[in-house]
This record gives C-alpha cells, sequence and structure tokens, in this order.
C-alpha cells in the first residue's frame, strides 16, 4: 500500500509466477492494490530452499484501480484459496506468506485449510491506522478514490521502485479491506499453524500493534514476532528486506515437513507448473 507508481503497469512485471521445484509449496501473497514483485526476494530464497512456489496476482490487481472498484474481499479469498488449490496439486506439503494484506490473507486460509502447514505474515493487516476508513461505509459513494501522499514511511525512499501498486486506491476497496480484516480477526484463534509474524517498526499504514494482537490472539503454541525498527510498511523491499526474506525461509523450511517420496520423482518442478 506504499507503493506510488501509474497505471498501466507492464503485464510482464506484474505477472504471476512460479518458481523452484520440491514437494514443498510456498503460496506467496501481495498486499492490497500491490502485485507479485514484491515478494520476489522471499521467493527466490524459498526456491533454493527447496520449495515450489507460486506467486499469484489476486483478482482486481495488476491491471486499474477500476478493476479493483469491481471486487470484493469475497472475491480476493477466492482468488487467493484457487492459487492455494493449484499448489496443492502439485505439492502436498504447503506453507503460505503474505504482505500487508496478503498476510492478513494468509492468516485467513491458515484458519480455514488445514492442508497449511505454516504461516509468515509481513506488515499484515487487522486494522487501519488512517481513522478515515471508519467513515467509509457513510461517504464511499461520493469519495470514490484515494490517492496517498507523497510522504512514504519507508526508510529507503528508493525501495519505491520495488513496489508496483496502484496510485489511486477505491473506496470501496478500502472498505473491503477493512471487512476482511474484521473478518480474520475474529478467525485468529483458529489459527493453529505455527505462525511467524514480522512488521515494520516505522508503519504508519498498519501499526505494529497489529503485530501484537496477532501474536496475542492467535492459537497456535508456536508462534513468533520480530519487529524491524527501521523499516516502513513495504516491509518486503524496504532497508531490513534481505533479513526479512531470510528469516520467512528459515521459519517455513523448519516448520514445512518434507513429505515422504513419491514413486519416480523428485519434486514438481515449477515449469510444469499451470501459468
Amino acid at each position: 500500500m506504499t507503493a506510488r507508481q501509474e497505471e498501466p503497469f507492464d503485464p510482464r512485471v506484474v505477472a504471476p509466477y512460479w518458481l523452484g521445484r520440491g514437494d514443498r509449496g510456498a503460496l506467496l501473497l501481495h498486499g492490497f492494490s500491490g502485485t507479485p514483485p514484491e515478494l520476489r526476494l522471499l521467493g527466490e530464497r524459498l526456491a533454493a530452499a527447496g520449495f515450489l512456489v507460486h506467486a499469484p496476482l489476486l483478482i482486481g490487481h495488476g491491471s486499474t484501480p477500476e478493476a479493483l472498484a469491481r471486487t470484493t474481499y469475497r472475491d480476493w479469498i477466492a482468488s487467493a484459496a484457487a492459487a492455494l488449490d493449484a499448489l496443492l496439486r502439485l505439492c502436498p506439503t504447503v506453507a503460505v506468506a503474505g504482505q500487508s494484506a496478503g498476510g492478513t490473507l494468509a492468516l485467513h486460509l491458515a484458519a480455514t485449510r488445514r492442508e497449511i502447514r505454516a504461516v509468515v505474515t509481513q506488515a499484515a493487516v487487522l486494522w487501519l491506522t488512517d481513522r478515515r476508513v471508519r467513515l467509509l461505509p457513510a461517504v464511499h459513494r461520493v469519495v470514490r478514490w484515494h490517492v496517498p501522499g507523497d510522504d512514504v514511511d519507508l526508510y529507503e525512499r528508493e525501495a519505491i521502485q520495488r513496489l508496483h501498486s496502484y496510485r489511486r486506491r477505491p473506496t470501496t476497496a478500502i472498505l473491503e479491506l477493512a471487512r476482511l480484516a474484521r473478518l480474520v480477526r475474529r478467525e485468529l484463534p483458529q489459527v493453529v499453524q505455527p505462525t511467524l509474524v514480522l512488521h515494520g517498526g516505522r508503519d504508519s499504514v498498519v501499526a505494529p500493534a497489529n503485530a501484537d494482537e496477532i501474536v496475542g490472539r492467535i492459537g497456535s503454541a508456536v508462534r513468533a514476532l520480530h519487529r524491524f525498527e527501521r523499516s516502513g510498511h513495504g516491509l518486503s523491499v524496504d532497508v531490513d528486506r534481505e533479513q526479512v526474506a531470510d528469516l520467512g525461509v528459515a521459519w517455513l523450511d523448519r516448520h514445512t515437513p518434507r513429505p515422504a517420496p513419491r514413486p519416480g520423482g523428485a519434486g514438481s518442478p515449477a515449469a510444469g507448473a499451470p501459468a
């Protein structure tokens, strides 16, 4: 939610991707108004660690803000679930990680799908810092668009070039994001998988207290929180991105067990994965 990119996007840049091979899968979910490249570093390192990685483009994203305005949080959930199903067809053991709203979706999938074995969230949303969100039910039909200002919370301001996100955000979609967050907040006790919660200390979009609430309310006995005091909301691309990726890989590798070998194969190659 931090980038200031103009549309339309180059479809080759924001396309979904598959990386690596293996019987362990990793689903990577980008954030609200974002695109798969924001999690590319994590994806490459997971692939090097022996995971088959899938980073889908969620419905309504990567095209135009008008397309996002035509979707609801239920559509985003369905889009993420379809990507999970595609990965499960290739890997019997799957983990999930997400940035911002992608982290919120990751928690929802973990709460509702026991096939998921481990979770990593980065700047996941349970509630938004901007108090104006409370007014959206009354004003979203009149105030149709939100255009963030030029101030960004990234420690490395040039990191904004590593994000590809809508400059205009439909207020209807922000309202849907708030609804998704409320749903997942209620679902937190159902998240029983090992969960690593990462958050930036400079995050001005999703207050760091969101991370504390996730760790405090999930049902898992195996949970950890790490706050990166220099990083902003775009945790996956900001100054601590290398450590963020390394911690995510280490967590998913430790808590996603390797399944028994399949007859005649050493895992599914990314080249054979659906586009």
